[in-house]
């Protein structure tokens, strides 16, 4: 076997050697290369963002309740006008002169006086009502004048009996009567009150009041009797009376009640009661 010439013991070994060396440059290279590399980057690292972190979005707020409208302010009350004062009460008259002046205001309360004689009309209203009272009826003391058809009677089985058509003559003085408003007769009647008791006096019992009569005179003709079906008569030639003694014992004043007519005396007799209640309350 032959032997190289160029190998050279000492030069293998010298190349054993070099490989470490190397190895270590490349090491410095790369530190250099590294150093450099931090040395001539002068930008600053970007600094992290921060994570947006979302908040809850916060509820909203309760809208403010919406205030009451305020209350209408009351309408002041009207101040009431002031009652006109009372005109003065016109003083009454003489008696003697009384007549004419409660014809007059009786008119102006709206009262018919058509059917009324005033002359002497205030002693003749009192004398009337006292002797109703008593139960006498005194035709010069009338007020009114009576009918002037004539008294009709029926003869039936040879009795006689007053013919219903007699009722009818009394039906103009009735509605007359009950037609008059009770208020106004009553207010009248207190207004001459005074005058009613002067002519009272004149005559009557000192012990009573005319008011008394007037109440008195009221009952005696709400006390008449309300018989039922034809009145049988008597002729007496002068006059007629009645057949029944009952009836014809009756006072004056009820037996003219009689002669009205059942119909009539309905209505005067409720008149009569409201004249009396009125003047209870006086």
């Amino acid at each position: 076997m032959a032997d190289h010439p160029d190998h050279d013991p000492a030069t293998e070994q010298t190349n054993k050697k070099v490989n470490p060396l190397v190895i270590g440059g490349i090491v410095v290279v790369l530190i250099i290369a590294i150093v450099l590399w931090f040395t001539r980057d002068t930008t600053p690292e970007p600094e992290p963002q921060p994570v947006p972190i979302e908040l809850p979005e916060p509820e909203p707020e309760p809208e403010p309740e919406p205030e009451p409208e305020p209350e209408p302010e009351p309408e002041p009350e009207p101040i009431p006008e002031p009652e006109p004062e009372p005109e003065p009460e016109r003083p009454l008259p003489e008696l003697d002169s009384a007549s004419a002046v409660l014809i007059d205001e009786a008119q102006e309360k709206s009262l018919n006086t058509a059917l009324l004689d005033g002359e002497n009309l205030v002693r003749k209203l009192v004398v009337l009502t006292d002797n109703i009272a008593n139960g006498v009826v005194v035709r010069e003391a009338a007020v009114i004048d009576g009918p002037e058809s004539r008294f009709l009677v029926q003869e039936i089985d040879h009795q006689l009996y007053i013919d219903e058509r007699s009722y009818q003559r009394y039906d103009d003085m009735v509605n007359w009567f009950i037609s008059m408003d009770t208020d106004a007769i009553v207010a009248l009647y207190q207004r001459f009150e005074p005058l009613f008791e002067q002519a009272y006096a004149e005559f009557g019992d000192p012990n009573l009041r005319f008011r008394d009569r007037v109440l008195s005179a009221i009952q005696v003709v709400l006390d008449t009797p309300e018989p039922t079906g034809l009145l049988a008569l008597s002729d007496e030639q002068v006059m007629y009376t009645f057949a029944d003694p009952e009836l014809e014992s009756l006072p004056g004043a009820q037996k003219q009640m009689l002669r009205i007519g059942p119909d009539n005396r309905v209505l005067v007799k409720t008149k009569l009661r409201e004249i009396r209640t009125r003047l209870r309350r006086l």
